[in-house]
């Protein structure tokens, strides 16, 4: 899982979703191991946007990727609350290991029941 410090744009008048989509800084190898959802925070590292990233487009040029982003219903919940960020001030984060199992670990009981994919019937 990715996040970004959109706080600088939202200053600009972005929308967190047009913040959270433009021009971060990711190595290739990290998008494509971690790039399914994407969070967005503010100073603290309060979580102000969870999208699901449908597509990563990367500008060789500068080494920033722009997402292709969806509200991620499944990570509501995480709205307002303090992200488990890892320490450094890059305003491009991965939530990976113990990071990420403290923020899946926080979800409500009923937040992640939903996270977990349901077996699909067949016909």
């Amino acid at each position: 899982m990715l996040a970004v410090d959109v706080r600088q744009s939202l200053r600009g008048g972005d929308t967190v979703e047009q913040a959270a989509g433009r021009g971060w800084r990711f190595a290739a190898q990290t998008v494509a191991e971690h790039g399914d959802f994407l969070l967005a925070f503010v100073d603290g590292g309060v979580c102000v946007g969870a999208f699901e990233i449908r597509a990563a487009a990367d500008d060789p040029a500068t080494g920033r990727y722009r997402f292709d982003l969806a509200p991620a219903a499944r990570f509501r919940w995480a709205l307002g609350q303090r992200l488990p960020l890892p320490p450094g001030r890059n305003p491009a984060r991965i939530l990976a290991g113990t990071a990420l199992r403290e923020f899946l670990d926080a979800a409500p009981p009923a937040a992640a029941a939903a996270t977990h994919h349901a077996p699909q019937e067949t016909p």
